[in-house]
């Protein structure tokens, strides 16, 4: 408790310097207001270090056995207002020496040694753990009023360091709850000739496991994403939010069907296809972050159905020749596979599709139909030495549970920065696309990337019909606001890099530049026909706008102006955001490699 008290008061005095001399007596109004929920933060690792800022300060031996131990565990990050997933949310990554990291190569993670400092990185100052429309209101006015930066933070799960910022108030809403089952949801302010079924009202703190368990409780399926702890009302179904049940039933923001949300200007709203339907539509892919503060959001669900499951693996020491090989015949596979409703991943050294559709998902043939449409990957699998497993199981929760929860817990505690792209449908369609793509692989295994760690989402919304998607009411704009690219692709290729914990600046910058020349030969792939998935992104793409958003983008801007006039909330390369700010003291841990990495690129041409 003493040691809280010490780094509350400092921060206290941090953040009345950067607020431009407010003075303390301002905080402690804004902490009346909010009922006593605002709060200093301090690194999560910060119990296992002996300094802080500078400062000398007690290590926590039961606190620091705690993390050493759950150091990569999911769990533990996302139910803390200073863990976060991806620890490029953490660190400053333009400024090794400020950040506050655990050696995350071995598990538990090694103590720090006795003497070593921890530094605040980019982990916000204060954070509000929001309960009231109210906390949110307030912390609105007092960024208004005293310059301080908002962020909003959920469970944690951002590649883009949008989640948080070095002297900024962190919005901390992954405690709001709360999960509503409806028969037949009449979104508000509509009649009943726009009802849309079955549907899941969830806040926008409830994890995506626990969504999974409440609709399988219903008799239900709902389409979310690939970790437990996504918070599925939150960023992942505002950037788009993609699904393995995706090619059949859509991405998250063709179900989404009504979000409530308090705007930057202050005002709680429900947004829908009856009311405020440009903001609707902006939150239908626009990226979290951006337009507000979601309260709550309601999807649709399905039935409970069957799903066909393949999990197909190849020997963990397998060659880099034989994973291009592996990836070669899921190239050719995959666009018959799309039609017949497969979707999930393929990787350098594995594949896990699953199948929604009655033609392949029959409980009553053995799962035969699925054993032989996977029957080519199959046999190159066991070849090689490696495992074939397919199979039907009654429903998606039986296959979450078996095939992809356990391995789905512990992918915390890393510096992952990804490329993704949307690869076009056509581009499978052919012999010459065939090859373009495998030469694809081979030039980016040639800047590093090794092809055993491929890895490609299948989720695109490639057979999905219309009955499957919430259309635009006036039908004056696309049907989502997420990169077009979508609806014409078939995978979303993603390279990535792991960053050591204790990576110089140097090799920070080799990383980065590494990762921008895979973007690159990527959009060289794909032309003007691809596009990023904006979660997944590389956050130092050149002309992001239009690899994220395409022609949305306008559109979009326009609408963060309407709602969000002063421009509060802005975040690394999100809707408002100009290309001054990458100069801006509030962004120096991302701009300083923005420039350094366009000017290697620059001078390697």
């Amino acid at each position: 408790m003493y040691l809280h008290k010490i780094y509350f008061i400092w921060s206290l005095v941090r953040l009345v310097l950067l607020g431009e001399g407010q003075g303390e007596e301002s905080w402690k109004s804004l902490n009346v207001s909010v009922s006593g929920r605002l709060h200093s933060i301090q690194p999560f690792a910060l119990p296992c270090y002996s300094f802080y800022n500078g400062n000398k300060v007690e290590v926590n031996e039961t606190a620091c056995a705690l993390i050493r131990e759950d150091y990569v565990e999911n769990s533990i990050h996302a139910e803390r207002p200073n863990g976060y997933m991806n620890l490029q949310s953490e660190m400053c990554l333009g400024d090794p020496v400020d950040q506050c990291l655990l050696d995350n190569t071995e598990i538990p993670a090694p103590e720090p040694a006795r003497g070593t400092s921890c530094n605040q990185g980019s982990v916000p100052s204060y954070y509000i753990e929001v309960e009231e429309i109210s906390d949110i209101t307030a912390a609105l006015n007092f960024s208004q009023d005293h310059g301080v930066p908002l962020v909003i933070k959920n469970s944690g799960h951002d590649y883009m360091t949008r989640n948080s910022q070095k002297g900024s108030i962190s919005l901390w809403v992954h405690k709001l709850k709360g999960l509503t089952y409806h028969d037949d949801f009449v979104p508000e302010g509509c009649g009943v000739d726009l009802r849309v079924g079955r549907a899941i009202t969830a806040g926008t703190g409830v994890s995506t496991g626990d969504i999974y368990n409440f609709a399988h409780e219903h008799s239900s399926t709902f389409v979310g994403g690939y970790s437990a702890s996504v918070a599925a009302s939150g960023g992942w179904v505002q950037g788009g939010g993609h699904s393995v049940l995706s090619p059949v039933y859509g991405l998250g923001v063709d179900r989404v069907v009504e979000f409530k949300i308090v705007t930057p200007d202050g005002v709680a709203r429900v947004a829908n296809q009856c009311q405020h339907d440009d903001l609707f539509w902006a939150l239908r892919g626009g990226g979290g972050g951006t337009f507000g503060v979601v309260l709550e959001a309601t999807h649709r669900v399905e039935p409970l159905i069957p799903v066909a499951v393949a999990s197909i693996k190849l020997p963990s020491n397998g060659t880099a020749e034989t994973s291009l090989e592996w990836m070669e015949l899921m190239a050719r596979e995959s666009l018959a596979w799309g039609k017949q409703g497969w979707g999930g991943h393929v990787a350098g050294i594995y594949l896990t599709y699953m199948n929604p559709t009655p033609d392949i998902a029959n409980l009553t043939d053995g799962g035969a139909a699925a054993k032989s449409s996977m029957r080519a990957a199959s046999e190159f699998a066991l070849a090689h030495g490696g495992s074939s497993e397919i199979e039907v199981l009654p429903s998606f929760l039986d296959v979450w549970n078996k095939y992809v929860l356990p391995g789905a817990l512990t992918t915390a505690g890393v510096t992952r920065v990804l490329g993704t792209r949307l690869i076009p449908r056509k581009l499978f369609s052919d012999e010459a696309g065939i090859t373009r793509f495998m030469d694809f692989l081979k030039a980016v295994q040639k800047l590093g990337f090794d092809p055993r760690n491929l890895y490609c989402p299948v989720d695109t919304p490639f057979v999905a019909d219309a009955a499957t998607k919430l259309e635009v009411g006036n039908h004056t704009r696309p049907t989502t606001s997420v990169q077009p690219a979508w609806y014409d692709s078939l995978w979303v290729v993603s390279t990535s890099l792991v960053v050591a914990w204790n990576a110089s600046y140097a090799d920070r910058l080799q990383n980065m530049t590494a990762i921008i020349r895979a973007t690159l030969l990527a959009e060289e792939l794909t032309g003007a026909d691809g596009g990023t998935y904006l979660n997944e992104a590389n956050p130092f793409t050149p002309d992001w706008q239009q690899s994220w958003w395409g022609d949305n983008y306008a559109p979009l801007l326009e609408i963060k102006k309407k709602y969000d006039p002063k421009g509060l909330l802005k975040c690394w390369k999100c809707i408002g955001f100009e290309e001054k700010d990458i100069l801006s003291d509030r962004f120096r841990c991302q701009g300083k490699l923005q420039l350094d990495v366009d000017q290697s690129i620059k001078g390697s041409l």
